[in-house]
């Protein structure tokens, strides 16, 4: 991966504990939708290296990436970040990128797993994308990272459903966590859909269980587990 110096350009809360960070975009920097780079910062342990997934779609002037707050050194220097700062980058790397020939593409992520798809989302041509269906977890309503965009961006094409573990009396969305009968309510598995699952690992493995008694094949699904808390 090519190694570049970057200045910040800003930050932008998604929710209370979810942060994006935008950064400079290097000359000649591309990645395709789906891919991740490594993002080097100097922390109260030393020099730290962490992967992120893109949240930038592949033609914004800025590179961004979206995480989950967790009280690490690491994400103590990220989020602390002021404009004008420096840091090192590295990239693109990832296998996580849809086939163009894919005419049918289900997305079964929770919370931050939406980083790869946004990025996807922001970067697809609505005139010749695949007939998209999103099915989006989260605990609760307060707190769902780019509810706004994503509302925006749903039409004849791409199709969102919103599940919510701790949804109150008024929620009128789906209820608990994707399930084999929330995903079969919404498409038909055997009907040529390609399934990408991204996010944490225990998020990643309760989608393997839908993935199997959905019987999708291992050839009609793409995985992405994201690594530890950083």
């Amino acid at each position: 991966m090519a190694s570049h110096e970057v200045a910040v350009i800003g930050q932008e809360a998604r929710c209370s504990d979810v942060l994006s960070v935008r950064f400079e975009r290097p000359a000649g920097y591309t990645f395709a939708a789906g891919q991740y780079l490594a993002l080097t910062l100097r922390t109260a342990q030393g020099r730290e290296t962490k992967p992120f997934s893109h949240s930038s779609g592949t033609g914004d002037p800025h590179l961004e990436v979206t995480t989950r707050l967790s009280g690490s050194t690491f994400k103590a220097a990220l989020s602390a970040l002021e404009p004008g700062d420096r840091v090192s980058i590295a990239g693109p790397a990832g296998r996580l990128t849809i086939p163009a020939d894919e005419r049918r593409v289900a997305f079964l992520v929770g919370g931050v797993g939406i980083t790869p798809v946004i990025s996807m989302l922001r970067s697809r041509d609505s005139a010749t994308a695949p007939e998209t269906v999103l099915f989006y977890g989260n605990r609760e309503p307060s707190c769902i990272p780019f509810a706004d965009e994503i509302a925006a961006l749903a039409g004849e094409r791409l199709s969102v459903v919103h599940v919510v573990e701790e949804a109150p009396e008024e929620w009128r969305g789906e209820r608990g966590f994707i399930t084999p009968r929330i995903v079969r309510g919404r498409l038909d598995p055997s009907d040529g859909w390609l399934f990408v699952v991204a996010g944490p690992p225990v998020m990643v493995s309760a989608m393997e269980a839908v993935l199997d008694a959905l019987a999708v094949p291992a050839s009609r699904a793409m995985i992405e587990r994201f690594g530890p808390p950083a």
